[in-house]
């Protein structure tokens, strides 16, 4: 079922969102050729429950990082390790932050130390953030899901990239995992109405020539491109207005 927030699940939401936005900022400023994933998970975990909040992801389902880490060829799911980043690799930082049982849940990638000669790497952010606007663009008061979930797919298509099927972004904030489900594709006019007061996530997620994935077999959870090519996801967690639709996490 749907849930409408209040206005005192959204204040909650709200903080959250700031104290996800300040982890961003610290992870922004420590991402370095040299430093491992671990690290920045730490990282992660001190600017959280530095400001009274938790880990969302910790131990959810028994996810053992504090966020999920995801390198190059990881989509998502990935957990911090000994993994030292290299100038050129392709990060992706997917945070959850949980306020007094509210819940923020986004996503951001970057190119570790620039984008001089990384055409592959900056044409798939590129791609990604691309289909992320022009779902936020789409989630607006009577529309649908599907038209979200269009706007992913076809904008993917457009740069030439594929879309995971099987994960999906999301309704969230009194819960991490709430409906609706808003998948990578799907058709116009399809699927529930969006309405005022939904909190959303919306969760492009790009692949190189293929959909194909499967799942680490040792630890259970990141999920590698089957081709071991380059993937993308990025995440914005949204307010539905009358006026349009809030990003929370911008």
């Amino acid at each position: 079922m749907i849930q409408i927030k209040s206005v005192t699940d959204l204040n909650l939401i709200k903080q959250a969102a700031k104290i996800w936005k300040e982890t961003r900022t610290a992870l922004i400023a420590k991402t370095h050729a040299g430093i491992t994933t671990n690290e920045l998970d730490l990282i992660a975990k001190s600017v959280i429950e530095g400001n009274e909040c938790t880990c969302t992801f910790h131990d959810y389902h028994g996810f053992p990082g504090y966020i999920c880490i995801s390198v190059n060829d990881q989509l998502i799911h990935g957990i911090g390790d000994k993994y030292r980043l290299k100038p050129g690799d392709l990060i992706t930082f997917d945070i959850g932050v949980t306020y007094q049982n509210h819940i923020c849940d986004a996503a951001f990638t970057l190119i570790v130390d620039g984008t001089n000669n990384l055409t592959e790497q900056t044409k798939i952010l590129a791609a990604t953030n691309s289909a992320l606007t022009r779902a936020i663009e789409q989630a607006v008061v009577n529309n649908t899901i599907g038209d979200i979930s269009f706007a992913i797919e076809s904008t993917a298509h457009q740069f030439g990239y594929e879309v995971v099927k099987d994960f999906s972004g999301h309704g969230c904030g009194n819960k991490l995992h709430e409906d609706p489900m808003i998948p990578c594709y799907g058709k116009p006019k399809t699927g529930p109405k969006i309405v005022e007061n939904m909190t959303l996530c919306i969760e492009p997620m790009l692949m190189t020539k293929s959909d194909k994935y499967y799942i680490d077999k040792n630890n259970h959870w990141t999920v590698y491109s089957k081709n071991h090519q380059l993937t993308c996801h990025c995440e914005h967690m949204i307010l539905i207005t009358k006026n349009g639709p809030e990003i929370l996490t911008a």
